[in-house]
Formats: structure tokens, sequence, C-alpha cells
């Protein structure tokens, strides 16, 4: 989905767009307002050429039709690739807060145009007219009435349209919100970890960068031993632990069973070691009991990997450093922060 124009460019797409949706009778709602955008965006010229085909066939673009077309041209998606499918998402999500504003934005225009005309002929009336000026009088009113009522009905149009955009909006954020959200856990998960990365590398910054990676000690014998309800209770903890003690700066991630990760921007390997030292003790001092038999459960505990960024380091080879901390940090007794060479 390729849209790029600016604010002012896109008010002018859609200003073009609403006009001939009206003339050709077709339902503003937003697939098609997408296609009609895109038709006088000229972003997909074979789109263009088939919905003048529709239009001259049927005199209007029907609804399985615009749907097909919608699919073949601008959705183009492998639903096997991440980048493309949120590339895709986002820039649908722009469209339909510009088609927000620009129904708000019609619906006040047309709603003063029908206003202003219907004062204009009540004013023309109220004066004595001759004889062969009253016949054009009776023919504008009578146009200008069938006018202002076509305008109320598109009016109703678009308050329905503008409800669902409105719906579809929240549909799109509700999206995103999932498709970037460990549901277990509440935290952000690896496909968010790995943009913040991305991001970084691409401003090129110099600050420096640390990685923590954090695995839960013994949680597969935790799970064999008190079930995996009472573990993914212990997962929930962990996550809310997450939340509460990190910096707003540092951005906690599940990545993955009972491993998470911390990015920690701004932030010295030194930094970053305090981070999981307050972590780890937090964790270990929680007392945790089975609710059902009441009986204690020994103390969850951590170990932890602390890497901090090397120049023009990537994302696996950061990951595999920290992770070597880890292991390290397992092999030493557990419940302990290791440091990354």
């Amino acid at each position: 989905m390729k849209f790029s124009e600016d604010s002012d460019q896109a008010a002018n797409y859609l200003r073009q767009a609403i006009p001939t949706m009206v003339k050709h009778s077709i339902v503003p709602n937003p697939l098609n307002y997408t296609l009609w955008y895109s038709y006088f965006s000229d972003a997909f010229p074979e789109l263009n050429k088939e919905l003048d085909q529709a239009i001259e066939r049927y005199g209007t673009c029907p609804a399985k039709v615009g749907e097909n077309l919608f699919i073949q041209h601008i959705s183009q998606l492998d639903n096997e690739d991440e980048e493309q499918l949120e590339a895709f998402q986002k820039a649908f999500s722009t469209m339909v807060n510009n088609l927000s504003d620009s129904i708000d934005q019609t619906a006040k225009q047309t709603n003063g145009f029908s206003a202003a005309l219907k004062e204009n002929i009540d004013a023309l009336e109220s004066h004595d007219l001759g004889a062969d000026v009253a016949p054009v009088l009776n023919n504008l009113n009578a146009n200008a009435s069938a006018i202002c009522d076509a305008n109320d009905q598109f009016q109703g149009q678009l308050s329905a349209a503008q409800s669902e955009i409105n719906a579809l909006r929240e549909e799109l954020e509700a999206s995103r919100r999932d498709a970037n959200t460990d549901p277990l856990t509440g935290l952000y998960n690896r496909r968010v970890f790995e943009a913040i990365y991305k991001q970084f590398m691409e401003e090129e910054s110099e600050d420096d960068l640390t990685l923590i990676m954090m695995d839960i000690d013994k949680f597969k014998l935790f799970n064999d031993t008190h079930g995996h309800l009472l573990g993914d209770q212990i997962l929930k903890f962990v996550g809310k632990l997450l939340k509460s003690e990190c910096p707003e700066s540092i951005t906690p991630v599940r990545f993955g069973g009972e491993e998470f990760a911390m990015l920690c921007p701004k932030c010295s390997l030194e930094k970053g070691q305090e981070v999981a030292e307050n972590i780890r003790e937090k964790l270990a001092a929680v007392p945790f009991n089975n609710k059902k038999s009441g009986a204690k459960i020994p103390p969850v505990t951590a170990s932890f990997g602390v890497a901090m960024k090397k120049q023009k380091e990537e994302l696996s080879e950061i990951i595999e450093r920290a992770d070597k901390a880890l292991y390290a940090a397992k092999d030493g007794g557990r419940n302990q922060v290791q440091l990354a060479s």
C-alpha cells in the first residue's frame, strides 16, 4: 500500500473522490473511499483502468467488484511477510484517519452550502418578481430543493460512513496492540524488540545501548511440579514486575517461553547490571504459595546476562553475547547476573 502524500495532497485527493462517489451512487464506506482515493492519487494505474471500465459497464462500482479490486491492487500482501503486513497496517491506519477528518470537513461544508442555498432562494421569493422571472425562479427552487434533498441523503451516508470508519479505526488499533503484545504477560513481544533495535541502528546513535537477557530458573521443573496454570501466574507476575521496576526508557519484552529481554538505551554496562540486580533481588524476595493446597513454594529466581552493544553490532550478535553471559550465570549456580565480554 504505497501512499506517501502530505496532508494537503491527501485532502485534495479526497475532495475529488467524494463528488465522484456521489455522482456514481457509490456507498461511502472505508473500502470505497480507499479505492477512489487511490484512483485520484494515481498510485495504481491498472486499478484506474479497471475502475473506469466498471463505471462504463455498470454506471457505478458494485460492492463485489470493489472488494476484488481492493484485494487485487491495493492490499497485494504476502501474509507471511511481517514487515509488509505491518507497513500495510500503518498505511491503512493513516488512510482511515484521513478519511475520518475528510468526512467531518465535507459534512460541515456541504451543510453550509445547503443552508446558504435555501436562504438565498427564500430571499428571492420575498421580492416581487416579473411574470417572466417567476417560472425561472420556480424551476430554480425545484432544482435547488432536489439538490438539498440529495445532500441530506448523502449526509446520512456520510454519518454512517463516519461511524464505520471510527469502528474500523478502533479495530486497527486493537489489532496493532494484539500484534505487538504478548497476551499472557501484557509485555511487548519480540517483534517490538526487533523494531526498537532496528530504529536505534537506523538513527546511527552514538549513545550506549545495553541488552539484558533474563531467564526464570528451573521453570520446566516448576511447571512439572506445580502445574502450568501456576506457571502462567508466575509469568504474569514477572511481566508486572518488569513493568514496575524498569525505568520508562527501558522496554521489557517477553522473548519467548520463560525468557525475557530488556533493551536499555543510553545505558552503560554497569547501569544495565544495576537494573538486572534490582529485578533479580525483587523477584527472589517474593513469597509464593499454592492457593489450592496452601503450600509454600520455594522462591522463584532468575538468571541474567548483560551485554552492551559494540559498534556496528547486529542484533543477533548482541543477543548471542548476552545469552552466553546468561548461560554462565546458570552454570555458576543461577540467581545471579553475569556480564558479557
